[in-house]
């Protein structure tokens, strides 16, 4: 049980000097004190401060924050047992409390506004506050900013999005990470099961392969047609004009020759069909 002249003399130079502050609290008779670098009189704080403060708050709502070049009853020449005064007389008369600053209200505003929307859209909460990504709460380790249920549905998410990119570097082995983490969060972002995204991933490849075979029969279809329409051009060509004609029509030089003749061998042709008919009027 941590007295507070202990709590004072481990915190005398940052009391004397006002260059930290030094957040203090009670649990049960035990004094407990923590301090932090941030620049509290301009309302700047680090992440990792912040987060400090909230816990503290919950353990202890009538903290203080105390520094001694901005609170009274401290001063650079002090000895322990006045610094401990002083620690006392902040706490017990409510001055400096952590609770009252706007900062702090501000910030447990935000996070149970944040907390309700993730509520809504049944997603897990964390309440740290992260300073970038690389801030970010470690999922093997249980911390207290989440809630045991939040916890336990952040580990079955993480452990779904793992499966999930399983499934589909399965697939798509040559994709590059992005590529994969781009699908993946995709997959996640539908909440898709990592069964459900292999049946996906099944059903398009059954939808390539009928594709391709579509395709082929459509090649096999036009290369008959194609042969089919060259048989009877030169049926045609054979029946309605002269050898001379069905020579220039394939071979000529010119393109200009070329199509003078199949015009020519299409005009021999209507006119037979028509005489065929018994004619035009």
């Amino acid at each position: 049980m941590a007295a507070l002249k202990d709590i004072a003399r481990d915190n005398a130079d940052e009391l004397r000097e006002g260059i930290a502050w030094v957040i203090v609290w009670r649990t049960g008779r035990s004094w407990h004190a923590l301090p932090i670098w941030s620049d509290l009189e301009a309302g700047e704080w680090e992440a990792g401060d912040l987060n400090d403060a909230i816990s503290v708050l919950k353990v202890d709502p009538d903290a203080v924050a105390l520094n001694g070049y901005y609170c009274g009853h401290f001063g650079e020449d002090m000895n322990i047992e006045q610094l401990a005064a002083g620690i006392r007389w902040h706490y017990e008369n409510g001055y400096n409390r952590l609770a009252n600053r706007y900062d702090i209200e501000e910030a447990q505003t935000s996070i149970e506004e944040a907390r309700k929307a993730a509520e809504a859209v049944g997603l897990p909460f964390s309440e740290k506050l992260a300073d970038g990504a690389g801030d970010e709460p470690d999922p093997y380790i249980y911390d207290g900013s989440m809630s045991p249920g939040d916890y336990e549905a952040a580990q079955r998410a993480r452990d779904a999005h793992t499966a999930l990119a399983e499934v589909v570097t399965s697939r798509f082995p040559a994709a590059g990470p992005d590529a994969i983490d781009r699908i993946t969060d995709a997959a996640s972002g539908l909440k898709l099961s990592p069964e459900t995204m292999q049946r996906i991933l099944d059903a398009f490849d059954t939808i390539a392969e009928a594709v391709k075979r579509l395709e082929k029969w459509a090649a096999d279809v036009i290369g008959k047609l194609t042969s089919f329409v060259s048989r009877a051009w030169d049926a045609i060509a054979t029946a309605c004009a002269p050898p001379k004609w069905r020579h220039y029509a394939l071979h000529a030089k010119r393109a200009r020759v070329r199509k003078k003749y199949r015009d020519r061998i299409r005009r021999a042709f209507f006119l037979a069909m028509a005489s065929e008919g018994g004619g035009s009027s």
